[in-house]
């Protein structure tokens, strides 16, 4: 993760944490996981579609296919257990409120990401 986030800087990201973002994907996906939505469904696009356009805007990017790679790697890199168990163990720390495991987020949302991702621009 470190790495990663390392290696983005270099790039020149320059756009720091994004709790707001995850916030959002966790409750964008939250709600299609509670209400059954399978991620390669007609329904999933809709998610899909609002979660590419959160990210587009965070990053400053175009909403098209190199978005949604792009998300895709990151999504890897988040997805890590090891990620989860870091940053619950900060919260700790740092006497925040718990942090959720977000691995059924990121699961279901890399599926249908991945589920669009050669099928549209």
């Amino acid at each position: 993760m470190a790495a990663y986030q390392a290696a983005q800087r270099a790039d020149g990201d320059t756009t720091g944490l994004h709790h707001d973002l995850t916030e959002t994907v966790r409750e964008e996906v939250g709600r299609a996981l509670a209400t059954g939505i399978a991620p390669d469904s007609e329904q999933a696009g809709g998610v899909v579609a609002t979660l590419n356009a959160h990210y587009a805007e965070t990053f400053g990017k175009a909403d098209d296919s190199r978005l949604k790679r792009w998300i895709l790697d990151r999504l890897e890199v988040a997805g890590v257990a090891r990620v989860t168990r870091y940053w619950q163990q900060v919260a700790t720390i740092d006497d925040w409120p718990p942090f959720p495991d977000l691995e059924p987020v990121f699961t279901w949302f890399g599926q249908a990401l991945r589920a669009r991702v050669d099928s549209r621009p």
